[in-house]
């Protein structure tokens, strides 16, 4: 389940043109955030600390994980995410929702049940 989890965060990383050649991934500070589900017989939470490193060791971001789990799909994506290049820190995304580019994702039949979690604010996905 970790290595599906952090694949997709992986993917969505992409999207804020977060690109390297290796992702380490330091849960050893992320805290569960009470939002929890089972997907293929296995528990998965929603975390907040969740620290992303490359291979040089150097931290390139960190953030909340969320996710959009309906029957046999699932989506992952950062809540809240931070990037950091040369010890600067730039907030990527402040504010908890649903990005447009992760919605776009959702299949058609689910999306209307978490159309109210869309951000209004396209700066801010």
């Amino acid at each position: 389940m970790r290595a599906e989890i952090e694949r997709q965060l992986v993917k969505n990383l992409n999207f804020y043109h977060i690109q390297k050649d290796i992702y380490k991934f330091d849960w050893s500070d992320s805290c569960i955030e009470g939002k929890m589900t089972t997907y293929m017989g296995e528990p998965l939470d929603n975390f907040s600390g969740i620290a992303v490193f490359d291979q040089n060791d150097q931290r390139i971001a960190d953030g909340w994980l969320d996710y959009i789990h309906e029957e046999n799909f699932l989506l992952i994506y950062w809540d809240f995410l931070d990037s950091y290049t040369n010890e600067q820190i730039t907030i990527l995304k402040s504010i908890c929702g649903i990005p447009l580019h992760i919605f776009d994702q959702i299949p058609d039949q689910f999306k209307e049940k978490y159309r109210k979690e869309l951000l209004n604010n396209i700066n801010d996905d």
